[in-house]
């Protein structure tokens, strides 16, 4: 008999409920980009074949994700060395970033109807961060430092602005790594002041990173922060913070000496995926989704360089300074109170339009028909509701950095082979007080 009724309400649903079809089916919309056949191109050197499928899927990223596209199209441009549109792309994107973080608020109410697809994709938290931190590390390749330090000071701003937003505290509060990249680039801007706090902070927030992402602050990190205090006379202020002795450069004169500055992106950013939940009721299932992140490849760890000159040869490796895929994962875990309130809110809406239209649809109907409706809506719900899967595929990973001090005069640097991109050799030269920055980007194309 239930199923007579069903299929009854079935046709009934068809002719007096289509608008919330129609509704629900909005939220089901999301275009699909060719990510791996990016990475194959990237992988190969077809850089001008990586650019144009970009600019060629600007529709299939939705309607919705346009930022997405600019954050992509950004990237793929700077690893294939096309600054200028790459820093039109970084800056597009953190305005509308900027602008859809203050509309947000007032969107949410759109998403109860159907799902978050409905909304125009603002980024997460730490991908607006990121905006800045990938910017200044394209400045740097580009051979730009000023620009580069704009972009640490604006990340810094803007991490403290959505600390102040939040009631509970992120503990992504402080991007590390751009404290230190902040610091190096005013140690070099002749500012040891302002180097020695960034140096400070940054050290400070290696704390945090140490317990929730495993990463320890960087050895160099500690050198540079020692050596900077003793020129600005504040050791005894150092001490609290590194009591014990640091081994390494910290009592180096480098004056006399060039430095070299190795950041090496590595490996492919997480990515979404669903987790469902599905609640019998009598009136049919009530569906609940999450989005979760999972981490991809982040390729080998600590890549040794090899430098040679005249006076001789050496080696440097890596350390790891920012684990972008931890960060990914704990920031969303830090957010997941307020997706989960959200979503229950949507299902709890849902169910509250589900139990109008069944009563509307099956008008002068026995309570049998009633509930077959909200029978159908709700099944028809268990395919619509979907999690916002939605993030910035072509981040890294990982990132990793080392720094060596040298002699003045010309070096070759050796870069080795890393997955499926050979190495390769590269001439500087290596002038007193200044710094070379050599960009080392294995991502997405690892």
């Amino acid at each position: 008999m239930f199923l007579i009724h069903f299929l009854k309400a079935l046709r009934i649903l068809s002719n007096l409920v289509a608008g919330l079809i129609l509704i629900l089916a909005l939220g089901s919309c999301a275009g699909h980009v060719a990510y791996d056949t990016l990475t194959a191109r990237l992988t190969t050197g077809d850089c001008n074949g990586a650019v144009r499928l970009v600019e060629e899927s600007r529709k299939d990223y939705g309607t919705n994700s346009e930022l997405l596209f600019l954050l992509d199209s950004a990237m793929v441009n700077m690893q294939c060395r096309n600054f200028e549109t790459a820093q039109k792309r970084f800056h597009r994107a953190e305005d509308l970033a900027e602008q859809l973080w203050t509309l947000s608020l007032s969107q949410e109410t759109v998403s109860l109807i159907a799902n978050d697809y409905l909304l125009t994709y603002g980024g997460e938290d730490y991908e607006r961060a990121m905006i800045h931190l990938m910017s200044a590390i394209a400045y740097l390749d580009a051979d730009n430092p000023e620009d580069a330090l704009v972009e640490c000071r604006r990340l810094d701003s803007l991490l403290t602005l959505y600390n102040d937003r939040y009631d509970e505290k992120n503990v992504y509060k402080e991007d590390a790594f751009g404290r230190y990249l902040s610091g190096i680039l005013n140690e070099a801007d002749h500012n040891p002041d302002a180097a020695f706090i960034d140096y400070q902070k940054a050290l400070e927030s290696y704390t945090d990173y140490e317990e929730f992402y495993q990463t320890p602050a960087p050895a160099s990190l500690k050198e540079d922060f020692l050596r900077v205090a003793r020129i600005v006379n504040r050791m005894e202020d150092a001490r609290i913070l590194l009591p014990a002795k640091t081994p390494g450069s910290d009592t180096l004169n480098t004056q006399p000496l060039g430095k070299i500055v190795f950041i090496q992106l590595l490996g492919k950013a997480p990515v979404k995926i669903e987790d469902r939940v599905h609640i019998p009721t009598r009136s049919g299932p009530v569906t609940l989704a999450f989005p979760k992140l999972v981490p991809l490849s982040s390729g080998p760890e600590n890549t040794r360089f090899f430098l040679r000159s005249q006076a001789g040869q050496r080696s440097i490796r890596t350390e790891l300074v920012a684990d972008i895929n931890a960060i990914a994962i704990k920031n969303l875990a830090d957010h997941r109170v307020r997706i989960i309130a959200k979503t229950i809110a949507r299902a709890v809406t849902k169910q509250a339009v589900i139990h109008q239209a069944a009563k509307q649809a099956a008008k002068n109907e026995s309570r049998e028909m009633e509930q077959a409706v909200e029978t159908a809506l709700n099944l028809l719900n268990l395919f619509l509701e979907r999690a916002d899967l939605r993030s910035w595929r072509t981040l890294p990973a990982k990132i990793y950095m080392a720094r060596a001090f040298v002699e003045p005069g010309a070096w070759q640097v050796d870069i080795p082979s890393i997955g499926n991109r050979e190495g390769k050799t590269k001439n500087i030269l290596v002038k007193a007080g200044k710094i070379n920055y050599i960009i080392v980007n294995d991502s997405p194309g690892l």
